[in-house]
């Protein structure tokens, strides 16, 4: 048996082991012969290495036919790891694209963002989806694509037509388009930002909205959506101090998946929270910031997944989630082996994570 590079690989030879992802999700079995197939398929899902047995070399060089991979073959985490990477090198790319001066966006982003809506939108558990995405990529091209499925989501529990579905995914993909021409020392600046930075970063909204309407193939809403994702109910929020349901609906809808997701997200500045520390937040927040309409749906349609949840509690410990308490959703009735844990009533005890 031995370690060989994927790009090493040659069809006809035979793994020694299981190929499985570093979430622990089972790719290929042992015993396999290679195939030009299952190459692309180590390519797309970012693994490096495997464990090949040792052969002679008239049976490494055995010809077999080669077949083209196919994605529409990937179920469950699989497909939704392979649709995140795809959506990805898209995200990537529109953005590099920018920098260099291009005004059109890729107008294969629709096309290439469809399978990863699609699968999403059909699981309907988001917290599911969010965590089989790769949690090491870097922050803004992670959170865009995140916040897009949580727009979108947010959209099918409004019971809005599907092409404002889809509108929203976009919206959220390409919300924080106008960081471009943020400095990236401060989208890079670990500690709290001045106020002469604070001023120069809240400008992306409006960079994005200007490279939005430049483009000129996006519809009124997305625009609306990137222009105005920081305006908030209140009127505290920018570019233009908008209230209430004079913020446009994207915007709107985008705001509380833009507030969500950054709070269980790792970023140079903080670590990430769990999903229950987040939806107390938008609880919080949707008093007088987000619109209390779209963060009590979104409350009550994610705590629909909490129930059953496996979790990692801030002791070390692991646990089920076994009761929600609605009055303070972060505060679970957590049952650790045979003991049952009320976090209500042990301030000092929070849930770091959700496992499963």
């Amino acid at each position: 048996m031995q370690l060989v590079a994927v790009d090493s690989l040659e069809i006809g030879m035979m793994l020694a082991q299981d190929v499985i992802t570093d979430s622990f999700v089972h790719i290929i079995s042992e015993s396999t012969i290679i195939t030009q197939e299952i190459i692309e398929k180590l390519v797309y899902l970012d693994i490096d290495f495997v464990y090949i047995h040792d052969t002679e070399p008239s049976q490494k060089k055995e010809k077999i036919p080669e077949a083209k991979f196919d994605p529409s073959t990937l179920e469950g985490p699989e497909a939704l790891q392979y649709h995140f990477k795809q959506t990805l090198i898209c995200i990537k790319s529109i953005y590099n694209d920018i920098k260099f001066g291009e005004t059109k966006i890729n107008e294969n982003l629709s096309n290439v963002m469809s399978p990863l809506l699609e699968l999403v939108l059909s699981h309907n558990n988001i917290l599911y989806s969010l965590r089989c995405f790769n949690q090491n990529e870097e922050y803004i091209f992670k959170h865009s694509i995140e916040v897009g499925m949580l727009s979108a989501m947010i959209g099918k529990w409004l019971k809005l037509p599907k092409y404002q579905i889809s509108e929203l995914a976009i919206a959220g993909l390409l919300h924080d388009i106008g960081k471009i021409k943020t400095p990236q020392y401060i989208l890079n600046k670990p500690g709290e930002l001045t106020p002469q930075e604070f001023d120069i970063a809240k400008k992306h909204s409006e960079h994005g909205g200007d490279i939005i309407k430049e483009d000129g193939s996006f519809s009124q809403g997305i625009y609306e959506g990137v222009l105005y994702h920081h305006e908030r109910y209140n009127g505290s929020g920018y570019p233009k101090g908008l209230e209430a349901t004079n913020v446009p609906l994207y915007a709107r809808i985008v705001a509380v998946a833009d507030v969500f997701d950054a709070i269980i997200s790792n970023k140079v500045y903080q670590l990430k929270l769990s999903p229950f520390r987040a939806s107390e937040t938008v609880k919080m927040m949707s008093f007088d910031e987000l619109d209390p309409k779209i963060t009590n749906l979104f409350l009550k349609k994610i705590s629909e997944h909490y129930v059953g949840s496996k979790v990692l509690l801030s002791t070390g410990e692991e646990g089920e989630v076994i009761y929600l308490n609605k009055f303070s959703i972060n505060k679970p009735l957590i049952k650790v082996g045979e003991k049952f844990i009320d976090l209500t009533m042990q301030p000092s005890i929070s849930i770091k994570d959700i496992l499963a």
